[in-house]
């Protein structure tokens, strides 16, 4: 929030000497905050900071020209705005480097789409273009430094890179399974973007008019970051709570202020800032302070009233909706399949360390880092499955993924990630150690039984107490 508040008066202060446009003052602070939650991931490398301050400025300034064509040339804008998303997406097959690029190109047109008009004037005597790239290197400038300062003086946690980048486990051709589920994922979820937005493009120019923002926005958040059908479906239902609950907080204020009112954008950063600190909680809270925030915004331009409110509502809901569809009808990943997928590569390598000959066995630095990574994006991918356990022990298999990946991402999270770590083990704890990661790794197979899957949460926790137990600092001198 202290990068959005420095960039929002860096780019007011630009607006008022050169006469940009507002928008540009608005695209300031969005850029500050989606980059701010992409700026700091540990496992990227010192190349992949770079890549934002060189790429950053020119992405921008094509997002803002997709974003004039979309008010002069509706169609072609919107087709260039559906490709540009979900060709960012289909960049993650191609290593961390254009993964990363392919986070940007999301965060520019997202930045982009919020803006309440082009941010550059669509008149007769506009603003050059250029200054959209100034506003992007303002707000990361900021952000960088803010980021910089809340490191040294404690109040963030200094975010090293890993010593290396988790390499992709190579997939190999199943003839047992179906051509769509041998399709790669980033290939499923950009194609299943690409739908999404259309259709939101479509139907919101056409049941919303000059409000069809909603629906492409609500289409892009709950396909963003898809970890299978039923995550994309959490999601939305996460979103539509929100907004719900945010239409009625901006019922109850939109009256307060009248148009162009300072204090309206005083109240706006300070939902932003409630927001922020409540998004680990859930999802929710974010889709509720930025309904909000969104709405104090238009009413700030003179865009108020009840029915404007349900006419966002209607949007998220249809937006939403046509996210899920996509997820479930367009080349769909299954939920189950990201989990095991990612519970594999960890208990993988687990499997490794264990079987070497040193007496103590030790994770070294990589290793470590391809675990945590791993056990990360399996509790991410589970999060969705947590319903599950209300139902039969018969029926909640899906259930043990979620136990399993929690388990282990909380058991990595307490491993010193830099440095890698050595296990205390005695001879008949590492038996039983390596017993419950061999018995870990039959229940993700496709032959194993309901029984052993039924118990893998189970086993997972055994593997992670026995870790976190046995972890005794760095492993100097390891490979």
């Amino acid at each position: 929030m202290s990068a959005a508040l420095l960039s929002f008066a860096t780019a007011l202060l630009l607006d008022h000497l050169f006469n940009l446009t507002t928008s540009s003052v608005v695209l300031a602070v969005v850029l500050a905050l989606t980059l701010g939650r992409a700026d700091r991931r540990g496992h990227e490398s010192a190349l992949a900071r770079w890549l934002a301050p060189i790429a950053m400025p020119f992405l921008v300034v094509a997002s803002t020209e997709v974003g004039k064509w979309m008010f002069t040339h509706p169609n072609f804008g919107d087709t260039l705005f559906a490709v540009g998303m979900a060709a960012g997406i289909w960049l993650r097959r191609f290593g961390p480097h254009l993964r990363r690029v392919g986070s940007l190109v999301s965060s520019a047109f997202l930045a982009m789409l919020v803006t309440p008009a082009p941010a550059v004037a669509l008149g007769s005597n506009p603003p050059s273009r250029w200054w959209a790239a100034v506003i992007a290197l303002v707000a990361l400038g900021w952000l960088r430094l803010v980021q910089f300062l809340a490191e040294r003086i404690g109040v963030l946690a200094r975010v090293e890179p890993d010593p290396a980048v988790p390499a992709p486990v190579a997939r190999t051709r199943r003839d047992d399974l179906p051509w769509h589920r041998q399709v790669l994922p980033s290939t499923r979820m950009s194609l299943q973007m690409g739908v999404a937005l259309g259709a939101a493009f479509a139907c919101g120019r056409a049941a919303f008019g000059v409000h069809w923002t909603w629906v492409v926005l609500s289409a892009y958040i709950v396909g963003s970051g898809n970890r299978g059908r039923a995550d994309v479906t959490y999601k939305a239902l996460l979103r539509i709570a929100g907004a719900a609950c945010g239409t009625v907080v901006a019922e109850l204020v939109s009256h307060s202020f009248p148009p162009h009112d300072d204090w309206s954008i005083v109240v706006l950063f300070a939902v932003l800032a409630v927001a922020m600190w409540l998004r680990p909680l859930s999802y929710a809270y974010w889709a509720a302070g930025m309904t909000s925030a969104l709405a104090l915004l238009y009413d700030f331009y003179g865009e108020a009233g009840t029915d404007l409110l349900a006419t966002r509502l209607e949007g998220i809901l249809l937006g939403a909706s046509l996210g899920v569809l996509a997820a479930w009808l367009v080349l769909p990943i299954r939920n189950v399949d990201a989990v095991r997928r990612q519970l594999a590569i960890a208990f993988g390598t687990v499997a490794a360390v264990l079987a070497s000959a040193d007496a103590q066995p030790a994770f070294a630095a990589a290793e470590l880092a391809r675990f945590r990574a791993a056990s990360v994006a399996a509790d991410l991918a589970g999060a969705s499955l947590r319903w599950l356990r209300r139902l039969p022990r018969r029926l909640r298999v899906g259930y043990g993924y979620f136990v399993a990946g929690r388990a282990l991402a909380t058991c990595a999270a307490e491993l010193p990630v830099a440095d890698g770590c050595r296990l205390s083990l005695e001879p008949d704890e590492r038996r039983m150690l390596a017993a419950d990661v061999a018995a870990a790794r039959r229940a993700l197979a496709a032959t194993a039984g309901e029984e052993e899957r039924l118990r893998l949460g189970e086993t997972t926790q055994r593997i992670a107490e026995a870790l976190s137990s046995a972890s005794r600092g760095p492993a100097t001198g390891t490979a």
